[in-house]
């Protein structure tokens, strides 16, 4: 063999080596398979997951110590997509974050046993699933389109559904918790966004946005555009959809699933929708603070944020580009307070048996926490870069020291 011949093949073994190599990196990716769909054991603690989306990471909040505890990286594995892995994200990655900005965690849900983190990582167009004290990436999966959107974790844990909002198929894909595996899907209406499953498991609720890539007068020419289709968990066959006026920001339902209060796109308003009749039965139009315009909204959202106390009477409001909290009695949906935040709340979650408030503000980094009873902010912690989400869950006290130590 000649000596020329031998350096060729010596660098096409080299290059098929680090190929390969590759191919194994942007493949399967983790630890592997972790079971957290028990019930936590022993003391836990009441922790806040606020999503930072422009960080990539996750800001651990001990809500009745009102601290920043630790911190997730979310992109311990790299903030890109590499060909391998997905060779479409690959190359529309660079383009869609060019045209609306960085979002590596849009959204967050804990495991039942409190010990592993679900993060939905906006524009990598996956769902990655953390061992919390470690900060191990346990499994990764993609999901359709080039954007994973809101999820929602089934009562038992053992299934997690993810909105496939942009070029998805207008799909919500149904993912193993245990394996991270595929285990079907369901096709909503377009550009699926919130997504809520049912208390006892039977059902996912999913509200879509319309095309968001059409002239908002042409939105609402499909049939499929501002809805929110229900789906049987067992079969994932379509059982009714709800038609609304605009597309569906997020919603909450009643306790006995009969209503439906929703924030509603280029819109100051929240409306009831009664699912018996699937009919508007109330809304009401939330302030503007003075000199806000459409260029304080973000997405065609200027209020994004809705979360409701577990005896129906009470919602909290995310009013983002006027930046406040809102605080609306139902279902009269009249206007009792609003609260300066921080800037531009994008989100809102209860805590302490719905006493608090949370609200994470996108723009000034921080998370506001208001006390529902006296109507005033209570704290202001500082976070990540981009807090866009907040989930909040019981967290084993051993699991919360190990991310302290870390």
């Amino acid at each position: 063999m000649s000596r020329s011949l031998g350096l060729l093949l010596a660098i096409g073994l080299i290059i098929t080596v680090g190929i390969g190599g590759q191919m194994w990196r942007e493949g399967a990716y983790g630890t592997g398979p972790q079971a957290s769909a028990t019930p936590p054991s022993g003391e836990t603690r009441e922790i806040a997951f606020v999503a930072n989306a422009v960080g990539g990471t996750v800001s651990l909040v001990d809500v009745a110590d009102r601290a920043v505890i630790g911190t997730l990286d979310v992109l311990p594995d790299g903030d890109s997509v590499g060909l391998f892995r997905d060779p479409i994200q690959a190359v529309a990655q660079s383009y869609v974050q060019g045209r609306t900005g960085l979002n590596y965690a849009q959204d967050t849900d804990l495991s039942r046993d409190g010990r592993v983190l679900f993060v939905s990582r906006g524009y990598l167009g996956d769902v990655a699933a953390f061992d919390i004290a470690s900060g191990a990436i346990i499994w990764r999966t993609q999901i359709a389109g080039l954007r994973s959107d809101h999820m929602d974790l089934s009562p038992d844990g053992t299934r997690l559904y993810v909105s496939a909002v942009l070029y998805g198929g207008n799909r919500v894909e149904v993912l193993d918790t245990e394996t991270g595996d595929t285990l079907g899907s369901v096709t909503a209406g377009q550009w699926p966004h919130d997504v809520h499953v049912s208390p006892d498991g039977a059902r996912i609720y999913t509200a879509s946005l319309g095309d968001m890539l059409a002239d908002l007068p042409e939105r609402d020419q499909d049939a499929d555009a501002y809805l929110v289709t229900v789906h049987d968990t067992e079969t994932l066959e379509r059982v009714t959809a709800y038609e609304f006026d605009a597309g569906i920001r997020p919603f909450v339902m009643t306790r006995d699933g009969g209503t439906i209060y929703a924030q509603l796109s280029n819109t100051h308003a929240i409306v009831a929708h009664d699912l018996a009749s699937n009919t508007q039965t109330g809304r009401v139009d939330l302030p503007v603070a003075d000199g806000v315009s459409e260029e304080d909204w973000d997405f065609d959202a200027p209020h994004h944020g809705l979360a409701m106390t577990g005896d129906d009477a009470t919602l909290c409001v995310a009013g983002r580009a006027s930046d406040y909290a809102g605080i609306v009695a139902a279902p009269s949906l009249s206007v009792e307070a609003t609260i300066p935040v921080g800037d531009a709340p994008s989100w809102a979650v209860l805590a302490q048996d719905d006493s608090l408030c949370l609200l994470p503000n996108t723009r000034s980094d921080d998370v506001s926490i208001i006390d529902l009873a006296t109507r005033a902010e209570i704290a202001r912690l500082k976070v990540g870069e981009g807090p866009k989400h907040i989930s909040v869950g019981a967290v084993p006290v051993e699991v919360i020291a190990a991310v302290t130590a870390r």
